[in-house]
């Protein structure tokens, strides 16, 4: 069995906190992690996903929505990772995975992956992943559930957004 999981949560009050958080995390993010983003329209996800990609040490005006292309692909020369931001939203199930070759993202060296909407492609997650949970509690205000295996927690969950 393997360690628990750790919940963090956090609140942010704007979109620069949001990004601060994902940076953080990006930071400690290893080649084969998979970060699951949950939440609704316009709760920050894609936010997320940049503030992710600073923290790897990516461009985060490159990254973009994938809503209708399902999958893109940041990265560059003089970062050792790279990031593969899906979208599940448009999915109709895991037959519609199996035609973007999610198995192939899983197991591409040195990617870090981003899933949007997990909740659509459950049952073809990995166990061991990052799940971020994000909540509207007002205009410019969400609520943040992070759950990560320790080893990840336990070097940024102390540092307040």
């Amino acid at each position: 069995m393997g360690a628990p999981i750790v919940t963090v949560l956090r609140t942010s009050h704007s979109e620069s906190e949001t990004l601060q958080l994902a940076e953080r995390l990006g930071r400690q993010l290893s080649a084969g992690d998979v970060v699951c983003l949950e939440g609704p329209l316009g709760s920050g996800k894609t936010c997320f996903v940049r503030g992710l990609a600073t923290g790897i040490g990516l461009d985060p005006s490159a990254v973009n929505s994938p809503t209708y292309v399902i999958w893109q692909r940041y990265e560059q020369s003089q970062t050792t990772l790279a990031l593969i931001h899906l979208d599940a939203f448009r999915l109709g199930g895991l037959d519609d995975l199996d035609s973007v070759g999610w198995e192939e993202l899983l197991e591409t060296p040195n990617t870090v992956i981003a899933v949007e909407w997990p909740s659509r492609i459950t049952a073809a997650l990995p166990a061991r992943r990052i799940d971020v949970v994000m909540t509207h509690v007002a205009a410019n205000t969400r609520r943040i559930e992070v759950k990560t295996p320790p080893e990840i927690t336990s070097t940024w969950e102390s540092t307040d957004a």
